[in-house]
Parts: structure tokens; C-alpha cells; sequence
């Protein structure tokens, strides 16, 4: 077969000065970029050398101090690797002469990384075969840590405490915050051994994206009053997480905190991932939920969520409905803050005490109401007013305020969490919140 011959000088230089011009703003977005950039080009590197942010003498200093784990490094030698190897496709052929080189260092301004020098010059033609072999998507990130294979296997499901050590006794290093966020999980299994926790990777990457846990006091809680569910979620948290907790109502009306979840930014249908693992965990309360409140993101689930909460009413949190829509006028150019009509009509809306009470409200947007967002309320708010106005909220019956008790948990949450970007911290702070809680409870009833 006839191997590709190397790139001609011109094409190698403009790749060269375009590769110079690149800057990251984490060690997992360059690695990510360096997959692609590198599998368009059927050529492999390595780590050669390296220095850590960790070791800088800056790593104390602001920006530089929250961003340890997020950069990783302040230096970084990558050099080319020739996988020819066509007879013994088994053998890794390191071709140390070949001269072509990247070396990635920390900006002057220490807030990203940035190509300092590179040669692409390459002295052996591209192996499609041998690169085929070798190349592992997300080895970069996997070498600093774990086993991409390892944490692959694991993703997407509930770990046991066997499990947890297993993952330990493999890791490298504390990259990406997997090792702390391990260190929390054996902290919580050892205390609470029943414990369910499920872990989500990025795929092809040694990255935690998401932790759902619940402790085997919580679940208790979960069977005991699970008729109210309300979903506290904090989206952005510290600009770095999300956060989702799952509530039920005890028979004093007291929002209790049964599960949690922690998660990056953006993570895709992020409510029924943590709805079918507290079903997983708890699967005889199924039946038995009568009514779900959630954020506005609840609308666009809606048919998974019926689906696992077959007899439960699913509700839109007023409160955070009002937040939405108010930010979607604003959006669309009708109302500012400043505007004295538009929010107390909103107001009005959501609180209707009754249909007649909602027909008049509705009425007085339609006829005073900014035409854009007129027609963005009447296509999605309007044919589900049976989820969002307060006349027909499941709990208005039983003298509830589901808002409320959301509010007064968020406020609660956020008075006992760090100011961290990690996943570790913030699971640490959950814990420790639940351990809190735990031993109020048994201080009340000594």
C-alpha cells in the first residue's frame, strides 16, 4: 500500500503559523481539539515533558488560583510518535529522530495556554494502519488520569464501594478533580455503605461529568413521603456546575432533600437522567408520586417525565415560571425593568385564584402586551396554564406553597455550599449537609 508522503513546506508553514494563533482556555478543550487535529492528520504525539500549574509560583495568585485544575499545566512537550509498524501491527514503533514537536505554555496573562513553538516537519510518511491501531481518542486526558477504557465501562451506572477503590488504585493523578471527587465518594461509602451513587464520564475522556447520589437515609425519606416531589435546580452554579436537588414534602409540609445531583454545565436532559436514577434507586415509589413541581425546563420533557411518573401531575414552578417569561420579554424587546405594568400583570397571571380570575389577566396581556411576546406566550404558556397558575396547582388544596419551599431550600443550600468551581467541593458540601441534617434530626427526637 502506498503510504501519504509528507505535507510540503508551504503547507506545514501555514499550519504552523495557524496552530501559533490558538489559545485554550483548559487542558480539556485543548485535548479535545488535539484529538481532531490530530486524527484529520493521521499523526500521533506524546507527553515528553511537563510542569503543573500546581507547581507555579503563581498557582496562589488570582486568576491562576481557581483555574489549578481547569489548566492543569504552565508547560507541556509534545513530540511525534511514527506508529509505522506494518508488519507487527501490535508493536509500537517510537521513531525518536523524528524531529516535529509542540510545546503549549501558559499566557502572560496566566488565564489560558497558548502554542509557544512548534515544528510540524515530520521525517516519515503518515501510517493510516498504524494510527488506526494506536490512536485512542482522549489519551491525553486519559494518561493524566484514568483509563479511558476503565472509565468508559464504568459511565452511566450506579458504583459500588469496590468500585470506587478500584478507580482510586488506577489514578495517576488528582486531573480534572477525579481523584478529590473519588476521595469524597469513599469518604460517603464509608459512612453510608448502602449509599446509591451513579457516575457519569465524559465519553473518551477521564472526566467526570455528573454525580448522582442519595444516601440510604434520604431514600428512606424518598418511601416514606414520596406523594410531593419538587425539583430545586441551580443551573451555572459558581459559574462551573450545575446543581439539581429532588425534594419531597414530609407530613409537616417540610420540604426534605432526597437526592442530588452535580453536573457541568449544559449537561443535556439533565431531569430525566436524575428522575430515572431515583426510580432506579427507589423503584416502589413510582406509583405512588402524585405530583412533580420543576423549573420551565420541565416543559420540554414532558413526555419522559409522564412516562416515568405515570400517575403524578407535572407542574411548573410559579416562581421560576414568572423569572422566564419576564426574561423573555425582555428578550423580545417589550419590557425593561424599569416597565410598571407588564410584571404585576405576570403577577396576576400566575397567581389567578380561579379561571375567571386567569381569562381576565390573560385578556389584559393580549390587549396590552408587545406583540412578540404576545405570540411567544399564547404558543407555549398558554395551552399549559393547567401546569404554572396557581388556581390549579396540585398542592393549593392542602394550605402548600411549592415555591416556597423551594425558596427556603435554595436559600438553605447556597448559605452551606463553598465558593469552589469543582465537582469534588461541591460534592463534599452536599455530604456534609446531609451528615447535618442527619444529626439534627436525631438531636430532635433524643
Amino acid at each position: 500500500m502506498e503510504q501519504p508522503e509528507p505535507l510540503p513546506c508551504t503547507v506545514v508553514g501555514k499550519e504552523e503559523e495557524e496552530l501559533l494563533k490558538r489559545a485554550f482556555f483548559s487542558w480539556a478543550e485543548f485535548s479535545r481539539f488535539f484529538d481532531k487535529w490530530c486524527q484529520q492528520r493521521l499523526v500521533m504525539f506524546s507527553v515528553k515533558n511537563s510542569t503543573r500549574v500546581a507547581r507555579s509560583p503563581w498557582a496562589g495568585v488570582p486568576p491562576l488560583y481557581r483555574l489549578v485544575h481547569v489548566l492543569k499545566y504552565s508547560y507541556v512537550l509534545l513530540v511525534c510518535k511514527d506508529v509505522r509498524s506494518p508488519n507487527q501491527p501490535t508493536e509500537w514503533s517510537c521513531q525518536p529522530s523524528c524531529p516535529a514537536f509542540i510545546t503549549l505554555k501558559l499566557s502572560p496573562l496566566r488565564d489560558r495556554l497558548v502554542v509557544s513553538e512548534c515544528q510540524l516537519t515530520h521525517s516519515h510518511p503518515a501510517c493510516p494502519r498504524g494510527f488506526a491501531y494506536h490512536f485512542r481518542p482522549g489519551h491525553l486526558l486519559a494518561n493524566a488520569c484514568l483509563p479511558v477504557r476503565m472509565t468508559n465501562q464504568i459511565s452511566k451506572q450506579f458504583v459500588a464501594p469496590d468500585d470506587v477503590r478500584r478507580l482510586l488504585s488506577y489514578c495517576k493523578g488528582p486531573d480534572h478533580g477525579v481523584l478529590d471527587a473519588l476521595h469524597v465518594l469513599e469518604g460517603l461509602f464509608r459512612t453510608d455503605p448502602e449509599a446509591k451513587v451513579k457516575l457519569v464520564f465524559v465519553e473518551d475522556q477521564a472526566m467526570v461529568e455528573t454525580v448522582f447520589f442519595l444516601t440510604s437515609r434520604t431514600r428512606a425519606l424518598l418511601r416514606r413521603f414520596p406523594r410531593i416531589l419538587l425539583v430545586d435546580r441551580l443551573p451555572a452554579l459558581q459559574g462551573a456546575l450545575d446543581l439539581l436537588a429532588v425534594l419531597c414534602v414530609d407530613g409537616a409540609g417540610r420540604a426534605r432533600q432526597a437526592a442530588c445531583c452535580v453536573a457541568r454545565p449544559g449537561t443535556p436532559s439533565l431531569l430525566r437522567f436524575v428522575l430515572v436514577s431515583l426510580l432506579q434507586s427507589a423503584p416502589d415509589v413510582k406509583g405512588r408520586v402524585r405530583c412533580l413541581t420543576a423549573g420551565p425546563e420541565v416543559a420540554a420533557q414532558l413526555r419522559a417525565v409522564r412516562q416515568l411518573l405515570p400517575c403524578a401531575r407535572v407542574q411548573i414552578c410559579r416562581a421560576q415560571g414568572l423569572e422566564t417569561l419576564f426574561s423573555k420579554a425582555q428578550e423580545l424587546g417589550g419590557a425593561s425593568r424599569e416597565d410598571p405594568g407588564l410584571w404585576p400583570l405576570l403577577c396576576r397571571l400566575a397567581g389567578a385564584s380561579s379561571y375567571a380570575a386567569y381569562t381576565e389577566a390573560l385578556a389584559e396581556l393580549r390587549a396590552q402586551g408587545p406583540d412578540a411576546f404576545v405570540k411567544y406566550f399564547d404558543h407555549n404558556w398558554a395551552p399549559r396554564h393547567d401546569m404554572w397558575v396557581r388556581f390549579r396547582a396540585y398542592e393549593a388544596s392542602r394550605d402548600l406553597d411549592a415555591c416556597a419551599l423551594v425558596r427556603g431550600h435554595r436559600r438553605r443550600l447556597l448559605s452551606r455550599l463553598s465558593p469552589s468551581h469543582s465537582v469534588a467541593q461541591c460534592l463534599r458540601d452536599l455530604v456534609a449537609m446531609q451528615w447535618a441534617d442527619a444529626a439534627g434530626e436525631a438531636a430532635s427526637e433524643g
